[in-house]
């Protein structure tokens, strides 16, 4: 069970105010930096980056950027903590129901956060509208 979101650090930057009228919709990446375990649960460390251009060409210019980053805490017993770290170390991946839960609230929050961040630099705000939906991989199918 998810028992708190922590955002630790903001940043945001303009790259170009003649390119600024020209923003699109930012390239979003969610990113889970690191898993550690406690006795009773796990926390994961995230990074979201949002980065604008001012075209989606090759070498359409940089715009801006927003940078979150924090950690999100999850309590679990002891076998949940097992099952958990085995995954992250094996894998590098968490199990999929637990996954979907974080991505959803990382998207919720850091697109909440970042909408005040960007409405400041005059950027476009990360809404990401859509609920994620984490599909198992078909192992050993083509």
């Amino acid at each position: 069970m998810i028992t708190g979101f922590t955002v630790s650090n903001v940043e945001g930057k303009i790259e170009s105010m003649e390119a600024l009228s020209k923003q699109r919709f930012p390239k979003i990446n969610v990113n889970l930096e690191e898993v550690k375990s406690s006795k009773d649960g796990v926390t994961v460390k995230y990074s979201f980056l949002a980065d604008y251009f001012d075209g989606d060409s090759k070498d359409a210019k940089s715009v801006g950027q927003l940078k979150l980053a924090g950690s999100v805490d999850i309590k679990e017993s002891a076998d949940g903590v097992s099952a958990i770290m085995k995954s992250w170390n094996e894998k590098h991946i968490l199990p999929t129901s637990l996954a979907e839960e974080i991505m959803n609230g990382l998207n919720f929050r850091c697109s909440a956060t970042g909408t005040l961040v960007a409405y400041s630099l005059g950027l476009i705000p990360p809404l990401g509208i859509s609920t994620i939906k984490i599909q198992e991989p078909n192992e050993g199918k083509k």
